[in-house]
């Protein structure tokens, strides 16, 4: 039986929003800690953190991600699929964990410092733990719990800032960051068993590992591309310009991935649920990623082209001196804002449709982009690095919008509409609230300046975006005040209409 219009759309907003409560609790916490730690460590340490990271990530994607996603996307589930998954990542999990520990300095010279072997073996003991809980979270979105799914995650970023601030301040080091690692994945474990009735039994057959394995082979080769998408411009900055320059892209990339957690993150990661409930209903499918790029747009563009007007006033204040030769990195980071704002969601949609192979010749493109731009840049320095990066984000486009239009039906110019008004509003104000800033700064300090900033660039968005897209903003007050009344039938009705 089919769910009534607006259904799933009402679950995936509602997700959203609680989504985005546990992630801004998360970025307010950990832009605290990010600051005490980035004074306390300097670029050089940062980096070797950096290097281990890269190693755990790989291990992390290979034996958890890349096999419980199908649990999310299958249609059909029973317990021995949730068994089988379980027992196959944990083995792969336990083996890896021991290369990693037995193997940590050849590991750590492949990440581009033989410094952060230590650092890579401590990882590996946290590895089994971070996969065990892989099979429950995936239970939990699969049912749209995500509530459920938000509160645990506040629970582990309150525990973990908490430790890392109790840490920094008594000078550990770079073992606060690998601390606050490990109390962040045990304590997920640890709500993520509290919130499902499951449990790993032995109930899983070699029939459960074949049902799964179509799936799961090509989200395998399609999550190894994406990390190599992701990770390859940070390998190669490691190992042509060293730790030092590492931790000054890294900050530039941890930046610009806490807004996106913010703004971007809440929504996908409730979309690709949402698409695998809406792959046999097209009609809803599309009026569900049409409302997801209009609803991403109005709110990245403003935030993410302002956050890089601002950035030579904010970035220097919040984590010192050090830090100033991240600025440029940072600002041409989130102009890739423009293209993140419908291009984060690229691998929902096409993990939820089941295109799995789109999803891998689009991380392939990514790397082959990054192979080219990356030697050629980087080694002018970290600045270029970013250029290079920024290169990667625009230069995959036209192959996304193709391959999100396969998935969907949507052509490239339905994908594109509605990007002028906001964009043209988002410029103007960026260049207002830099202006104001730049003009302010002499007669006052820096930080209320850049109040002043915000609030005169917000001002001038609102108004250029009613002058340019009025019937938007009418939907989006309407929206709010339903969400005010806590009428859920209104909400409905609002985001069941078409885009």
């Amino acid at each position: 039986m089919s769910e009534p219009r607006g259904s799933v759309a009402l679950r995936f907003f509602e997700g959203a929003l609680w989504t985005t409560g546990r992630n801004l609790l998360q970025i307010v916490l950990g832009l605290v800690t990010l600051t005490l730690v980035a004074r306390e460590l300097g670029p050089a340490t940062y980096g070797l953190f950096g290097v281990a990271m890269l190693v755990y990530g790989i291990a992390e994607m290979v034996c958890g991600g890349a096999f419980t996603d199908s649990i999310i996307q299958r249609k059909e589930i029973d317990p021995g699929h949730l068994d089988a998954t379980f027992w196959l990542t944990m083995a792969l999990a336990t083996a890896v964990a021991v290369v990693m520990v037995t193997g940590s300095t050849a590991l750590a010279a492949l990440g581009g410092h033989t410094d952060a072997a230590a650092i890579v073996a401590a990882l590996g003991v946290v590895l089994p733990l971070a996969v065990a809980s892989r099979v429950p979270m995936a239970l939990l979105a699969r049912e749209l719990r995500f509530k459920a799914a938000a509160q645990i995650g506040a629970a582990a970023t309150i525990a973990s800032c908490a430790l890392g601030i109790i840490l920094v301040l008594r000078g550990s080091g770079v073992w606060t960051l690998v601390a606050m690692e490990a109390l962040r994945v045990l304590v997920t474990l640890v709500g993520a068993y509290l919130a499902v009735a499951w449990r790993p039994a032995w109930r899983g057959r070699w029939h459960h590992l074949r049902d799964l394995w179509r799936f799961n082979a090509g989200v395998l080769l399609t999550y190894s591309l994406g990390y190599a998408d992701l990770h390859l411009p940070r390998l190669l900055v490691s190992h042509l310009l060293g730790p030092q320059a590492l931790g000054i892209f890294m900050l530039a990339i941890r930046v610009y991935g806490e807004l996106s957690r913010l703004l971007t993150e809440p929504l996908h990661g409730v979309a690709m649920s949402t698409c695998a409930r809406l792959q046999n209903a097209a009609a809803e499918l599309r009026r569900t990623v049409l409302g997801l790029y209009a609803a991403s747009r109005l709110v990245v563009f403003p935030v993410y082209l302002g956050m890089a007007a601002l950035a030579p006033w904010w970035l220097p204040w919040l984590f010192g001196p050090r830090w100033l030769a991240a600025v440029p990195a940072v600002q041409l980071l989130l102009l890739g804002g423009v293209r993140s704002a419908t291009g984060a969601y690229n691998p929902a949609i096409l993990l939820g449709t089941g295109h799995v192979r789109a999803l891998a010749l689009l991380f392939a493109a990514g790397c082959a982009v990054s192979l080219v731009a990356f030697p050629l840049l980087a080694p002018y320095g970290v600045t270029f690095a970013a250029a290079a990066m920024l290169l990667r984000q625009f230069g995959t486009w036209p192959l996304a919008l193709r391959q999100v239009g396969r998935a969907t039906g949507l052509s490239m110019a339905d994908q594109l509409s509605g990007t002028a008004a906001p964009l043209a509003a988002a410029a103007l104000a960026a260049a207002t609230a830099g202006l104001v800033t730049s003009t302010l700064q002499a007669t006052i300090t820096p930080i209320p300046a850049t109040g002043v900033a915000v609030v005169a660039g917000a001002l001038v968005y609102l108004g250029m975006l009613w002058l340019l897209a009025p019937k938007t903003v009418r939907q989006i007050g309407a929206l709010a005040i339903a969400c005010a009344r806590r009428d859920r039938s209104q909400i409905a009705s609002l985001l069941a209409r078409p885009a």
